[in-house]
């Protein structure tokens, strides 16, 4: 029997096309996965941390004695300091300032009334991180007043400083 059809079937889709949907599908698929997983790794945040202060330690010295021979009258002699910073900086300092009597060394223990004096004095002076250093300040006197006791005496002058790291 021969019999005709009036209605014609629809035209299959090529494989080919059904094989790129599929691939685009997988493509897209892995494209997603792959930005999943980028942004997994990226991270952001915050937070606080913390530091300690070092605890800043005073300047010492290890002399403080007059350089120049005192006689009564004079004004201006030099006095001679070693400071010492035990600090991890540098520290600048910007005054010696007089802090007490000179004391004769004890060899002259007749030179009760020294007569010696000591004028604070402006400087600008860096002594090296964990170092010393040496120097002059020309404001040392001895007055009239002084004992003949003092002759050949070294004094000792008490000192503070006005420093800044």
């Amino acid at each position: 029997m021969d019999i005709e059809s009036s209605s014609v079937a629809a035209p299959r889709k090529p494989r080919r096309t059904r094989r790129r949907v599929v691939a685009l599908v997988i493509a897209t698929t892995g494209a997603l996965a792959a930005s999943a997983a980028f942004a997994a790794w990226t991270v952001g945040g915050g937070g606080t941390g913390t530091a300690t202060a070092t605890s800043a330690q005073a300047l010492t010295t290890s002399v403080a004695t007059t350089t120049a021979a005192l006689y009564p009258g004079i004004t201006g002699s030099n006095l001679y300091l070693t400071v010492n910073n035990p600090n991890p900086f540098a520290v600048t300092i910007t005054s010696v300032n007089a802090n007490g009597a000179a004391v004769a060394d004890g060899a002259h223990a007749t030179c009760v009334t020294t007569g010696v004096t000591y004028t604070t004095t402006a400087v600008s002076k860096t002594v090296p991180a964990n170092g010393s250093l040496s120097f002059t300040v020309p404001s040392v006197a001895m007055s009239n007043a002084s004992d003949t006791g003092c002759q050949g005496a070294t004094f000792t002058i008490p000192v503070t400083f006005t420093a800044a790291s």
